[in-house]
């Protein structure tokens, strides 16, 4: 075995290989403990804004539920509304029913989320379709067909959201909604099954679903170990 060597002034201190590298080894752990407890840490985080956010959603809609046919919270953080009266069929155009919902819905979403507007990065408004295509339509032609409807929708719901006279006058909700409110057409990419069989009713719906800050910080730091560990 090969041996370094360091010289003092009284005497030569002899270190072995195999002892630096179980040092280095040591101080590899230490440095992997530290990241494992900032995870923890940051799990933790993202856990407990969820957890306050989901609360106060619960609390402000919970008498709307039912006669809304919504969820809070099932599935991760957001507000899913099940209902094929909310277009005119295979439209677009938002029913003068869920027109009433939304103004009574958003104003009511926006306290919440400006409550939350440092740990929310973004509030994406989702269209989804069921599976099903005209007869006249091959599979990818009826896929791109249900996107385009379901970004239509997304993108109405928005803007008829940012145009209710509560929001619209709102400076803070309009420069809050301008970088972190978006649209997002989903197709049918997220069918809701039962076993192997599509609830189309269910698949047919509009989400608003939010992202924290703390889930931002814990994907970059899952990035960083995974790229430090494929150095």
């Amino acid at each position: 075995m090969k041996f370094l060597s360091t010289t003092s002034n009284d005497d030569d201190t002899w270190i072995s290989a195999a002892d630096m590298m179980a040092g280095l080894m040591m101080i590899f752990l230490f440095i992997a403990v530290i990241y494992i407890e900032n995870v923890n840490k940051l799990f933790d985080e993202v856990s407990d804004v969820r957890d306050d956010i989901c609360d106060d959603l619960v609390a402000e809609f919970s008498q709307d539920i039912d006669r809304w046919n919504m969820s809070i919270c099932e599935g991760g953080l957001l507000i899913r509304f099940q209902s094929d009266s909310s277009f005119e069929r295979a439209s677009s155009r938002l029913s003068p029913s869920f027109r009433i919902l939304l103004d009574n819905f958003i104003p009511r979403l926006m306290e919440v989320v400006w409550e939350y507007n440092e740990s929310i990065s973004e509030l994406r408004i989702e269209g989804h379709t069921d599976s099903t295509i005209k007869r006249t339509d091959t599979p990818l032609s009826g896929y791109i067909y249900n996107t385009e409807l379901s970004q239509n929708r997304s993108r109405n719901v928005m803007s008829y959201a940012l145009n209710i006279p509560s929001i619209a006058s709102n400076s803070d909700y309009l420069d809050w909604s301008f970088s972190s409110m978006t649209a997002h057409g989903m197709s049918s990419s997220d069918l809701i099954k039962a076993g192997n069989t599509e609830l189309y009713d269910k698949s047919r719906r509009v989400e608003f679903r939010m992202k924290t800050r703390a889930e931002e910080k814990l994907l970059n730091r899952v990035t960083e170990l995974k790229r430090n560990e494929a150095l």
